[in-house]
């Protein structure tokens, strides 16, 4: 009988895969060379995947066998190629992280994320930091746009040296994964809730707080006895896998609200006549910001 455990992937590299057995002991590990063959993944296991895999001897690599379903995941289309990328799998929250300024917000990244999370059944949050160089209508007008959304919103300021025990209790409980640009303070923020981490980050420029995330892989930490968070690289595109002009307003609660009331019945709220979103946006009821985020994605993708 072939002697095998599970455990949890906790960081990745070429070729190799770091667990977390249920004996807490870390475990390097390879992968069964026809698993994942004519597999549509681009990355087959993902930060966070809870795996099965064949123990070897003490000193040797073991190897994985089998992953069990995934009952969450973010992923994205693979920057030139035509496949889908897994970056963290099991989680419970997305924390889409987007600084005031240096990097500038970007409404439509985190418009691709919010639809990245119900994609991949994951509750988002939205940590705005550097709070510090914006005055306070500046982040109102940031925040303006998803006050509607049932999403949580958090604000971290380098001046403000308490932890919000709201935000370190939601990271302690869950399985949580990172992501945004580079430089707006993924890394920073880990280390200021959690110093114990001591997560290594580029120097700070005294003029713009800007920091350079040195994250160049995914990798899951534990900070509490329930809680890990997966720290994710920066990115500059999200591209959305599976996601079409044909479902994209699924995605998007605010306008499935109105779903099947437009005089068309497959009416995407785009160029269509007598549109009861279009309506909403005109009159206030939808967000501008949002709108405008759904119509950029939707030309975005392929026509269907």
């Amino acid at each position: 009988m072939v002697d095998t455990e599970s455990g949890i992937v906790v960081r990745r590299t070429k070729g190799f895969y770091y667990l977390r057995n249920e004996s807490n002991q870390a475990v390097e590990c390879k992968i069964k060379g026809q698993l994942f063959k004519n597999s549509r993944f681009d990355n087959q296991i993902a930060v966070g995947d809870r795996v099965v895999y064949r123990k070897a001897g003490k000193n040797d690599v073991g190897l994985i066998t089998e992953i069990e379903p995934r009952k969450s995941f973010l992923s994205r289309t693979r920057v030139g190629k035509e496949a889908e990328q897994v970056i963290a799998a099991n989680i419970d929250y997305l924390l889409i992280v987007a600084s005031t300024k240096h990097p500038a917000f970007r409404f439509n990244l985190i418009n691709r994320m919010l639809v990245a999370a119900s994609v991949g059944r994951i509750t988002p949050v939205l940590v705005i930091t550097k709070t510090d160089l914006a005055q306070e209508k500046e982040i109102d007008y940031l925040i303006d746009p998803f006050r509607d959304l049932d999403l949580k919103i958090f604000l971290s300021s380098i001046e403000n040296p308490e932890a919000d025990h709201q935000f370190a209790e939601l990271l302690s409980n869950n399985v949580s994964v990172l992501s945004g640009q580079s430089g707006s303070g993924k890394s920073s923020l880990l280390n200021k809730y959690f110093p114990d981490l001591s997560i290594q980050i580029g120097d700070v420029s005294a003029k713009t707080h800007k920091g350079s995330h040195t994250t160049t892989y995914s990798i899951m930490h534990q900070i509490a006895e329930q809680g890990f968070v997966i720290d994710t690289p920066g990115i500059r595109e999200f591209g959305l896998w599976k996601v079409t002009q044909e479902n994209l307003c699924e995605y998007y609660p605010r306008i499935q609200e109105y779903q099947g009331l437009c005089k068309h019945r497959n009416c995407r709220h785009v160029h269509e006549p007598i549109c009861v979103v279009k309506d909403a946006v005109s009159e206030g009821k939808i967000h501008p910001v949002m709108y405008n985020g759904y119509l950029s994605i939707f030309h975005s993708l392929p026509p269907t």
